[in-house]
């Protein structure tokens, strides 16, 4: 293989990688979301279980089953 393409592609590379790095930092350093969380995750803080709110199911019961 061509010394000069490989150096061209690990160029290519290295620029790539330096752009998510710096997408990445941005995501980091952004401050609080705004506005109002979805249902779905509203109710799963109330419920303490994201996966209780999607099934309906009481997470404290035996095997899912909602007791009664």
């Amino acid at each position: 293989m061509d010394l000069d393409k490989v150096l061209a592609q690990l160029r290519a590379e290295l620029e790539n990688l330096d752009a998510a790095i710096a997408s990445m930092e941005r995501l980091q350093t952004r401050g609080p979301r705004r506005g109002r969380p979805p249902k779905l995750l509203a109710a799963a803080r109330k419920t303490g279980s994201l996966a209780a709110s999607r099934t309906g199911s009481d997470p404290r019961s035996v095997g899912g089953q909602r007791p009664g």
